[in-house]
């Protein structure tokens, strides 16, 4: 019989309630791996570094090459990440006592108003041997160094993980003198885990409120992180469900005179990531970021640092497997790839290790450096069926979904008249990972944000060739029937759509713009 993995909630209420065993046994695990000499292969230094940093290969010195494994933007995301978890959770097992732990996920959509659990916001758990908290943080064994993007990912030896609002930018002179600075203004612990705690959960809301003019007119929620849960359940095929750009290319080949939508899993993925990294969205419009706010989680490279990583990734494969079951898709060979899609074609400038440019993505692809016993690798096959596996879901907040299937999906597209899209956005004009924000208006006095896409980027990406055909973005925002005379009554014909691109440094647009390869534009579909 299949093991079960929780809800980290639900060992944090035994634990609360007395039933202490569970969470203590989780905890001992983690300090044990976080404690074993960083080229243990089981020990969280070598594990956290299969994600992004510390590179490999051509990737530690050639900016052409990504030095990391991950795999984003493409069909092999859920599963690699899948094999991932996997790897942490059979380290975990090994500590001596340890045996029978299981990774919890961290259930997102449970409760919005207190989303992250006192678990992952206390400095210290008492705990035989001491009581610093592994969940908490992580102070890096061994140094990362990032030779092949000037250096500012480069964090030192002893450097300790943070999530919003501090900045944990250290790799240059100017940046340690920013991040002090800015990390003096927020050195009160508790008020930050409130400021967390807010900020996630105006990501998982969303923050558009619609005003009653009294037709019954509203417009569905189609960007709060927890609508993109729910509608990623939604996606008609594993293609589309899997990654970003198929999703994008499956609303464009189903447009215009269509109104079909569909949302993918890495959507609301990118965003709790960004949520917990690093950007601020206050539940009103036109919210000031906490500039200079830069975590962990932000960023590609030391995501994975941050223990947090991987109970968030942990719901992300509870909510692959929900998919899975909403389709009757958990048996191995039940996962297709649509042949030549985006998203299923490795770049032809740089690439992943072990992944030469042009390879077709499959289910039979390696998911490289993750093995099976025999020492072969897994492929998406091998991990398609998580009971093959050795493990379960414990039910969380999707199951109703899933149970009882939503028309959500359906009745949204009846609304759809259209799509606006936000294009010539060039990765490389920007610092690190962002978010395309797009507003509609008839005066400044009365502008509303209709749509956000996170995008989760690079600090330095311009000279990545791995990076360069995946530099266009863009966003997808459906326009709803009723939509405009619910804002604007009757000065629809006066609407103008604008776009703001809100970074790490600045809420307003990036660089100069004199250096940039041109404005945000909005058209239709």
């Amino acid at each position: 019989m299949a093991a079960v993995r929780r809800s980290i909630q639900s060992l944090q209420k035994d634990y609360d309630d007395g039933n202490r065993a569970p969470l203590e046994s989780l905890v001992k695990a983690w300090r044990g791996i976080m404690a074993l000499p960083p080229y243990h292969p089981n020990s969280f230094f070598c594990i956290g570094g299969f994600h992004g940093e510390p590179f490999r290969g051509p990737g530690v010195t050639n900016p052409d090459w990504w030095g990391g494994y991950c795999n984003h933007a493409n069909v092999l995301f859920p599963t690699w990440h899948r094999a991932y978890l996997l790897r942490l959770e059979n380290a975990l097992r090994s500590i001596d006592g340890c045996e029978d732990v299981r990774l919890p996920y961290w259930d997102e959509t449970l409760d919005t108003e207190n989303p992250i659990p006192a678990i992952f916001t206390s400095p210290t758990f008492p705990l035989v041997g001491g009581d610093p908290n592994p969940l908490y943080s992580y102070a890096l064994q061994e140094a990362l160094v990032n030779h092949a993007n000037d250096n500012r990912y480069t964090k030192h030896r002893g450097y300790q993980t943070v999530r919003y609002p501090l900045s944990g930018l250290v790799g240059t002179e100017a940046d340690r003198a920013n991040t002090a600075n800015h990390n003096e203004i927020y050195a009160d612990a508790d008020q930050n885990v409130t400021i967390l705690r807010k900020n996630v959960t105006a990501w998982l809301t969303g923050t558009v409120e619609i005003p009653d003019d009294g037709s019954g007119a509203r417009i569905p929620d189609t960007y709060s992180v927890l609508s993109r849960y729910k509608l990623c359940l939604e996606a008609p095929n594993y293609t589309v469900f899997s990654n970003t750009r198929s999703q994008n290319q499956w609303i464009e080949d189903n447009n215009p005179g269509g109104r079909h939508y569909v949302v993918s899993l890495e959507s609301p993925h990118n965003a709790i990531h960004l949520a917990v990294g690093g950007f601020y969205q206050r539940g009103k419009y036109n919210a000031s970021p906490i500039i200079g706010a830069n975590g962990d989680m932000g960023a590609n490279e030391t995501a994975s640092f941050d223990p947090i990583f991987f109970f968030h990734h942990c719901f992300i494969d509870y909510a692959f497997w929900k998919w899975q079951e909403l389709n009757d898709s958990t048996a191995r060979g039940s996962l297709n790839v649509i042949r030549g899609y985006a998203g299923t074609v490795v770049p032809e400038r740089g690439g992943v290790p072990f992944l030469p440019p042009g390879t077709e993505l499959n289910m039979d692809t390696s998911l490289y450096p993750f093995r099976k016993p025999d020492q072969k690798y897994y492929s998406s096959q091998d991990v398609t069926d998580i009971r093959e596996l050795g493990y379960d879901y414990e039910p969380g907040s999707l199951d109703p979904l899933v149970w009882s299937p939503s028309i959500r999906l359906p009745e949204i597209e009846k609304e759809i008249v259209g799509f606006k899209r936000v294009h010539n956005i060039n990765r490389a004009d920007y610092s690190g990972s962002f978010v395309i924000r797009t507003f509609v208006q008839t005066n400044p006095s009365n502008k509303t944000e209709i749509g956000h896409e996170a995008v989760l980027s690079r600090r330095n990406i311009a000279d990545c060739a791995n990076c360069q055909d995946k530099l266009d973005v863009q966003s997808l925002v459906p326009i709803y029937k009723g939509m405009l005379g619910a804002l604007f009554r009757d000065a629809q014909d006066q609407v103008e759509y604008s776009v703001e691109i809100h970074t790490h440094d600045s809420f307003d647009t990036s660089i100069d713009p004199a250096l940039k390869r041109g404005r945000p534009v909005v058209d239709d579909l």
